[in-house]
């Protein structure tokens, strides 16, 4: 069994991570696993989906490279001794093996490989935010060769994921796996363009005052009724240029590697709004240029088509347009690359799997987890008071696949806003009464005590009432349980989540801006009930939990379809095998093919 420790060391004599910290390399040998091969087994397969970094410890293997045309000829060839690796950029976007690859023995070794799934390493990288700088690749300047860090490839993909950084303050949460794309705010253009007519206005106001005026002004000009007025005329002004910057600040497009994200701030109403949709729901991309403007200062809008429910989604007035349809055309173009790289994957698998095909590899090292990584735990609280009230007053829950939400505390604070009153207003007349009447406490006690429990029976049954309404998300259906405290009834709705058609997440108003809570809607297919988990706090948050479940669903669903019809095909052949070893098939193609009969001799 390989030592963490050991595994750490090792990893950092390699120069993509030699500049990792002791925290960070033991977090990384932890997500990585280590494969033992046989002589001759593949370790992968040309065409097969690749989505791991590999590392050679001991042996050698070798790539061959094939044309995909009939001949099938060695275009290709490469060797990897140990301390070689390859498919650094597949630990932050999948790609396709372009050769396959085998094993063999060096000196007596057999080959020993380290293999790094790119979802764990971008678990690793949420965990650890600040080793994206530390991947960054440094080069000799004598020779120009890589001293360290990651290739040219890899690392404009870790920029991507460092990019996750920059769209905190859009309140759009990244997913792990996400890669962000491209992120823009509206042309700055666009935004001298609406604050023109603002300060033209304003300037226009005061020099009309000031020289109709002036002459009239017997002493400075600011002093007078006209110049309050024109004070007055330039606050106006002033607030309706810092309106639309406020307006254009707070509005943001979003592009990753698997959906696009308008969020969009109204200022009059302070309502948030953030329209998704999934990549793969794209049907098409319109650049639009819609004024003089926008033609003469170079920005537009990208129309973009779905087939979510909002229908079109648009990025209005943004610099450079077709860098969007450039990146969606290619994510679009990518995601059909590597679905059909994923039908031969689980095709080969599910042969495997069907004709009990033994791998020629054994795990030297394993990994537990599949999602995060070690090196940064949280303390254990089970069986603990803390662990008890966060169970059952938390806003967001995590346990066993289940994802609960409360409302947010606010609407506690309304709902007991009358008892708490209530609960001073007793104090403050027990008070007064005691300095101000000949009244012993001993006799006022009993009327206050009761009015007090009223009070205190009536605020536990409304916090337990706010604690009983939970919305919850699992592995298969998106559920709002509404519940009567203390068993005296309870409500409930849910939809499947493969029928959910679209997730829609906004802050209705002012006070639901300030405190960051509002609602989500969940629209559903063949349903006339939608749910809505309404005053949740952080929707933003939720909406990108409900995605993830989406696409985690999409994927065992993709592989559920896949395996049931490879195994017909595997059937199928295992069939065709049978009837020829028993001599069952008879030859398709006649062995004496009679000429044709030329038609002009008749």
């Amino acid at each position: 069994m390989t030592d963490i420790a050991d595994l750490a060391e090792f990893l950092e004599k390699l120069p993509p991570f030699s500049n990792l910290i002791d925290d960070e390399l033991a977090g990384l040998a932890a997500i990585s696993e280590e494969l033992e091969y046989d002589d001759g087994a593949i370790v992968a397969f040309q065409g097969d989906v690749a989505d791991a970094m590999y590392i050679v410890r001991s042996g050698r293997l070798y790539a061959e490279r094939r044309s995909s045309d009939d001949s099938g000829m060695v275009r290709g060839r490469k060797d990897y001794l140990p301390g070689d690796y390859f498919g650094e950029e597949w630990l932050f976007v999948p790609g396709v093996h372009p050769a396959t690859v085998k094993a063999t023995s060096l000196r007596g070794e057999k080959a020993k490989v380290i293999i790094i799934k790119s979802g764990r390493f971008l678990n690793f990288i949420n965990q650890y935010p600040d080793c994206i700088a530390e991947l960054e690749p440094e080069y000799d300047p004598v020779t120009d060769e890589r001293i360290s860090g990651l290739d040219t490839e890899a690392w404009r993909e870790a920029q991507k994921a460092d990019a996750k950084k920059k769209t905190k303050k859009t309140v759009v949460p990244i997913l792990p796996d996400e890669l962000v794309e491209y992120s823009s705010r509206r042309s700055k253009y666009y935004l001298l363009v609406k604050l023109l007519w603002p300060v033209v206005g304003w300037i226009l106001t005061v020099g009309i005052v000031y020289f109709i005026f002036a002459g009239q002004t017997k002493g400075s000009f600011f002093y007078g009724w006209e110049g309050t007025a024109v004070i007055i005329t330039s606050l106006i002004f002033l607030g309706i240029i810092l309106f639309r910057i406020l307006d254009w600040s707070n509005d943001y497009f979003l592009v990753t590697n698997k959906r696009i994200v308008h969020r969009e701030f109204d200022l009059r109403t302070f309502r948030i709004d953030i329209k998704t949709a999934r990549i793969d729901q794209i049907q098409s991309v319109e650049i639009v240029t819609p004024s003089f403007w926008a033609n003469y200062l170079h920005y537009g809008n990208a129309v973009i088509t779905t087939a979510s429910s909002f229908g079109t989604i648009v990025f209005d007035n943004i610099g450079s347009p077709v860098t969007v349809k450039e990146a969606l055309d290619r994510l679009t173009s990518f995601v059909k690359k590597i679905d059909s790289s994923r039908q031969q994957t689980l095709m080969r698998q599910s042969l495997d799997s069907y004709f009990e095909i033994n791998p020629k590899s054994k795990i030297v090292k394993g990994v537990e987890d599949d999602g995060a990584p070690a090196g940064r735990t949280s303390p254990n609280l089970t069986g603990s008071l803390g662990h008890g009230l966060r169970k059952r007053f938390a806003w967001r829950i995590d346990e066993e696949g289940t994802i609960t939400y409360r409302k947010h505390y606010i609407v506690l604070l309304f709902m007991t806003a009358a008892q708490l009153a209530g609960f001073a207003l007793l104090f403050l007349i027990a008070y007064l009464i005691i300095s101000f009447f000949p009244l012993s406490l001993s006799q006022v006690a009993p009327f206050f005590i009761v009015l007090f429990l009223i009070d205190l029976a009536w605020f536990v049954w409304d916090v337990e009432d706010w604690r009983n309404d939970i919305f919850q998300v699992t592995d298969r259906m998106v559920i709002d349980i509404d519940r009567r405290p203390f068993g005296f009834g309870q409500s409930q709705k849910q939809a499947p989540l493969e029928r959910i058609q679209n997730v829609n997440a906004y802050t209705p108003g002012l006070l639901h801006t300030l405190f960051n809570y509002g609602n989500v809607d969940i629209e559903t297919a063949g349903s006339d009930i939608n749910i809505e988990f309404d005053d949740v706090p952080y929707p933003s948050v939720i909406m990108s939990d409900i995605f993830a479940r989406l696409d985690q669903l999409e994927e065992k669903a993709f592989k559920r379809r896949a395996a049931a019809r490879h195994k017909e095909y595997a059937v199928m052949l295992d069939i065709y095998q049978q009837a020829r070893e028993q001599d069952l098939i008879s030859p398709r193609t006649p062995e004496d093919i009679p000429p044709l009969e030329d038609e002009s001799e008749e």
